[in-house]
């Protein structure tokens, strides 16, 4: 097996936080304090039934 001649590049790794969606269990990560932005994602990407049922209703 032949050795690559390009330069190898640093990696960085963050651990971000992670929390859990609540309907399918599915590992959310998000940036600290963003926690409700990406689970409101989640939500309605993969979730928007849940999401039109928990909306109030109207007022007439």
């Amino acid at each position: 097996m032949s050795r690559s001649d390009s330069p190898q590049f640093p990696v960085t790794v963050t651990r971000l936080p992670v929390t859990r969606c609540e309907i399918c269990g599915r590992t959310v990560a998000y940036r600290p304090g963003q926690a409700s932005t990406v689970l409101t994602e989640h939500y309605t990407k993969m979730h928007p039934d849940a999401i039109a049922d928990a909306e109030p209703e109207p007022s007439p």
